[in-house]
């Protein structure tokens, strides 16, 4: 099996079958039976006859992104739609990324649209389909919390859920676009849930292509924390309620990123955290000067507001909160009641973001 890191995990392997079509009601079977028509399982033989699974996307004519973990350790690797089964005959290879495209025989499914992983926008509505649990597929609705500016593009965190098998599978916006692939979440479900960016597909596509064989090579969630991304670093040590070390490096990364709204976010929290109210509200203002009207910045925005006694600027900001996030709104609400603390959601199996939990 993979190295796992102390914050990360990547979701491919064996678990129980889960369902959750909550968003059935809004959006229609048709639209999650849209949704599954790309999404494969990526099944998985190791050099000891030993098998995994993962998911998988298919996003041009014979060719299905999973990722990279997943088939790391194959030696031979097929797809799997129901009863239909096609081999693969090759992969290109971003480990880094965690990403790997497969060249399939053909295959009667549909081809997903990519969306720009510049255009994904915090506070959306998110759509996970995949394998989660290894037998059916698993549909999951939830949001853009936020996305960190990674590699030219972004990686995106969401609320809605995956876990074993889950990794390779789609994230999808509500026109059905394929916005990332899911690929690791927080530990014990303390944290986020992330995928890479759609966008990074055609990157891949220009890499090439290898027979199947094991991979070496480390992802980025994988690599010794001072390789890692900032956004993930500070992320660590907010799970480990190491604020005063994580408020030290997100002032480090304002310093190094200026302009990264994302950066002066996560020094916000990790300050608040720390009782330094006025300096994470300035610190939040800042970030929320780089992305206008961003649920999460908003939210600990009014937080900060409350904390320093300025109630009525953190009620102007609920309204504006309410306007891009309904659920988030009614959670500011009972954590301005509960003094500033904000509540888990409600049938969660852990906070969905590190820093709000």
């Amino acid at each position: 099996m993979i190295r796992l890191s102390a914050l990360l995990v990547c979701c491919f392997g064996l678990s129980s079958t889960a369902t959750a079509n909550d968003a059935a009601e809004e959006f229609g079977s048709a639209f999650y039976t849209g949704l599954s028509i790309s999404v494969v399982q990526v099944r998985v033989l190791n050099g000891a006859g030993k098998g995994y699974f993962g998911s998988g996307v298919v996003v041009a004519e014979n060719e299905v992104i999973t990722n990279c973990h997943v088939t790391r350790q194959a030696v031979r690797i097929e797809v799997a739609k129901g009863a239909l089964v096609y081999p693969v005959f090759g992969q290109k290879a971003d480990m880094s990324n965690d990403l790997c495209l497969l060249r399939t025989g053909p295959m009667p499914l549909r081809v997903a649209e990519l969306r720009d992983a510049g255009s994904v926008k915090a506070g959306e509505k998110s759509f996970y389909y995949g394998y989660s649990g290894g037998i059916e597929a698993f549909f999951a609705p939830g949001r853009v919390a936020t996305t960190h500016p990674h590699d030219g593009m972004a990686v995106i965190e969401t609320s809605s859920g995956f876990a074993l098998g889950g990794s390779g599978g789609g994230l999808f916006d509500a026109r059905g676009r394929l916005m990332g692939i899911t690929t690791f979440l927080a530990s014990g479900h303390a944290g986020g849930y992330f995928a890479m960016p759609a966008e990074m597909i055609r990157r891949v596509r220009t890499l090439p292509e290898r027979d199947v064989a094991p991979i070496d090579g480390l992802a980025i969630w994988e690599q010794p924390d001072t390789a890692q991304p900032w956004f993930l670093r500070v992320a660590r040590m907010g799970t480990q309620a190491r604020w005063q070390a994580a408020a030290e490096l997100a002032g480090e990364w304002t310093q190094a990123q200026p302009d990264n709204a994302d950066a002066w976010h996560q020094s916000g929290v990790a300050l608040s955290r720390l009782d330094r109210h006025a300096d994470a509200l300035a610190a939040l203002q800042k970030a929320i000067r780089l992305a206008p009207g961003h649920p999460q910045m908003l939210f600990h925005t009014a937080l900060a507001l409350s904390r320093i006694g300025r109630s009525d600027e953190a009620a102007n900001i609920r309204n504006e909160l309410a306007l891009a996030d309904t659920d988030l709104a009614g959670r500011l609400d009972k954590a301005l009641e509960n003094g500033g603390i904000p509540p888990a959601p409600a049938n969660s199996p852990g906070c969905p973001r590190l820093d709000t939990c």
